[in-house]
């Protein structure tokens, strides 16, 4: 098939790790419990099925193929995306037998009897093909038990296949097929009608329609809507295993009532899209409009949207109109679209991409005024934060929330927005909402420092910068986990002489003397440092914050940026990790005693581990479980390659304990990313980060590590 050369070019990329769960290499007997990674939320895909409830207003998602690892899904995800910038996805895991895992089936949905029809699909990459029936019950989660059925209809059953075009038909209980592909080089062009569909009222029963008039080409992947009132299918695009088609058919007397079956070709009038293939097509029923969204041609992926007037071919001329839309449209095929009529939004979830930035696709759009006649105007919405790297992230356990601020989606595009993700800890469930601050926030930026302080509920923010200017500018931010009062970005211009303008630097905070420690960085042109800064009464508080350099004793680490830094409070240290000065990254480790300022002569040490440990890197992150005295470092990028593995530092400050390295559970490849550790729940937290180098690929996805301390 056309589409699987496109599939195995994107195979090549990075891999996106779901679950991991094992240990390599333990050192010694306090490292036995294994790890999992858990993605939040639903994992990427392509070829899947959602369908809309109406009365839950949510889509229902199944299945599809998981982006690049390749491996067939038969799980059921109910998601909420918006025009508000919010997301809210929930799994759902229904009792009874789950059909097996499969892509490219047709599934609809019968909103009266809250059931899900489930016909065909591929079971293999790319075969075989599949010709079961399943209903899901209950399939919205709100009213009843969602529970799985397997349905054996009476009658000679469809050819198994893949890629067909379905719709329900509430009137008469109907499944309508078309067409589709037998996993091979075999296409159809045929009609099938699976009599009650939604298995409540009788046995089904399968029954193939033999229309008059000249059939549409044998195809797979084209897109069908239909109008229950006039009995009419719509059938737009698809191919064949060459080129795409752009043909537009209706269908008469559809569900196999009221008439003979008859095929008519349309002429649309007005300029037609692109000839195309693994597109969706939505149907405003009220207006006869269908409207049309990406798909793929040669490989490349659109992100155009279409609306054909008169659909049905009824009530007046066909006519094609392309959707004058504002905002970022996603770049996508084999995604999977609904229609929500109340609110005259598109929404799209997922699908596979030729753009660097969603090929690793687990996100939702909605496109305001789909049908091509709102008055509120033609908008592309992202549900969530775009994807980002060298941003500052926190993990609040008040209120169970992940925390993000600002960062890059690429050189030129950058942030200064606030997320918050919600029951992170506890749930795989995904919901995220964009928080609105009062006050001047800062300007766009990355690579700058972010830390929360959980007593006076402030984020604080220092440097960061563009890419050609760097920042030396502070911020802090009242009431940062919404809880309190009103969340207010304030500017604070501290006392002292600032450090030098700075980015990638690293950075801690010491809650018990209110000190904000800032090691190293890039002044963004030819300068990396490795001086080491205070910033006393750091929340902005009960004093002004003011900027004392640190005069260290020792010999320093080198200078360096993309280091990470964790504080430890009852030895008063700073441990400082590998990191780079713009050629190959170091994997040294450095100890700051007296780190605070105060107790005493701040002196560097460094610490020699008793065994070899991880590969010199950069842009990764640290974790500290204090209690424990363990520092738990994740990926980043060694000079050629990201990194996937995560190692655990005994006696990490250099003073308690031996000092030794133990292997962990690999999750992603990715650097520039953020990470948060949880003492109570012993899980470490990642958001974000680039998957790749050069096109760098940020991501927006949350994943959690369970013990992410590595003790049993």
């Amino acid at each position: 098939m056309k589409f699987s050369a496109m599939g195995a070019a994107m195979k090549s990329r990075l891999p996106r790790l779901l679950l991991v769960a094992f240990i390599i290499f333990p050192l010694c007997s306090q490292f036995l419990q294994a790890q999992t990674w858990t993605l939040l939320g639903p994992p990427s895909r392509h070829s899947h099925s959602a369908v809309w409830d109406p009365t839950s207003a949510q889509m229902i998602i199944f299945g599809g193929l998981e982006t690049f690892t390749n491996t067939d899904l038969n799980d059921v995800w109910v998601g909420k995306t918006s025009t508000t910038l919010s997301d809210n996805f929930s799994s759902m895991v229904p009792t009874g037998t789950a059909p097996q895992g499969r892509y490219g089936h047709v599934a609809t949905y019968d909103s009266i009897s809250n059931r899900m029809t489930v016909f065909g699909g591929g079971l293999g990459a790319p075969g075989p093909c599949a010709n079961d029936v399943w209903i899901l019950d209950g399939a919205n989660g709100r009213s009843g038990t969602p529970n799985w059925i397997a349905v054996t209809p009476s009658g000679t059953a469809p050819v198994a296949r893949i890629y067909s075009g379905g719709v329900y038909d509430p009137t008469s209980n109907s499944l309508i097929v078309f067409g589709g592909s037998d996993c091979s080089t075999g296409y159809f062009n045929d009609v099938w009608v699976l009599s009650n569909a939604n298995g409540e009222t009788g046995s089904s029963t399968w029954t193939q329609l033999t229309p008059a008039g000249t059939p549409p080409p044998a195809r797979q992947s084209g897109s069908v809507v239909y109008d229950s009132t006039n009995n009419v299918l719509t059938v737009y695009g698809g191919d064949a295993g060459g080129s795409p088609f752009g043909d537009v058919w209706t269908l008469s007397n559809a569900n196999g009532t009221g008439g003979t079956p008859a095929w008519t070709q349309l002429s649309p009038a007005g300029t037609a899209p692109m000839a195309r293939t693994g597109q969706t097509a939505t149907y405003d029923k009220t207006n006869n409009r269908m409207t049309i969204f990406g798909g793929i041609v040669s490989g490349i992926t659109l992100t155009d949207a279409w609306v054909l007037t008169f659909a049905n071919g009824m009530g007046g001329t066909p006519a094609w109109s392309l959707i004058p839309t504002q905002g970022t449209a996603p770049s996508v095929a084999y995604h999977s679209a609904v229609y929500d009529s109340k609110l005259d939004n598109l929404y799209v979830f997922a699908g596979t991409s030729s753009a660097g930035k969603l090929t690793t696709n687990d996100h939702a759009f909605a496109l305001q005024g789909a049908n091509g006649i709102s008055s509120r105007g033609f908008k592309w919405f992202l549900g969530g934060p775009p994807v980002r790297y060298s941003h500052a992230a926190f993990y609040d356990s008040v209120t169970n929330g992940l925390f993000v601020f600002a960062g890059a989606h690429s050189g030129t595009l950058l942030f200064n927005d606030y997320w918050e993700a919600s029951n992170v800890i506890g749930s795989s469930n995904l919901t995220w909402i964009q928080l609105l601050p009062k006050g001047t926030k800062p300007s766009p930026r990355f690579g700058h420092t972010g830390l929360y302080d959980s007593t006076s509920n402030r984020l604080m923010v220092f440097g960061g910068g563009t890419s050609s200017a760097c920042f030396n500018d502070y911020h802090v931010l009242q009431n940062a986990n919404t809880k309190g009062g009103t969340m207010t970005w304030v500017s604070v211009v501290p006392t002292g002489t600032a450090p030098g303008v700075r980015m990638r630097q690293a950075s801690a905070y010491d809650a018990s003397t209110n000190a904000l420690i800032i090691f190293g960085g890039f002044n963004c042109k030819s300068t990396y440092y490795n001086d080491v800064w205070i910033l006393s009464n750091a929340n902005d508080l009960t004093a002004t914050p003011s900027w004392t350099q640190l005069a260290t004793l020792g010999t320093k680490p080198s200078v360096r940026q993309s280091s990470s830094a964790i504080y430890d409070s009852s030895s008063n240290s700073l441990i400082v990790y590998g990191g780079d000065k713009g050629g190959s990254p170091t994997g040294d480790i450095w100890i700051l005693s007296h780190a605070n300022g105060t107790g005493g002569t701040p002196i560097w040490t460094q610490l020699t581990p008793t065994n070899n440990g991880p590969v010199a890197r950069t842009g990764h992150t640290a974790t500290y479980d204090a209690a424990n005295n363990l520092m738990t470092i994740y990926a980043g990028f060694d000079g050629t390659n990201l990194l996937s593995d995560t190692w655990v530092l005994s006696g990490a400050n250099g003073q308690t304990g031996t000092a030794t390295w133990t292997q962990l559970a690999s999750g992603q490849a990715i650097h520039f990313h953020s990470s948060a550790y949880d003492p109570v729940s012993n899980q470490m937290i990642t958001y974000g980060g680039a998957t790749g180098i050069k096109p760098l690929n940020p991501s927006s996805d949350i994943y959690s590590l369970s013990h992410g301390n590595g003790l049993k």
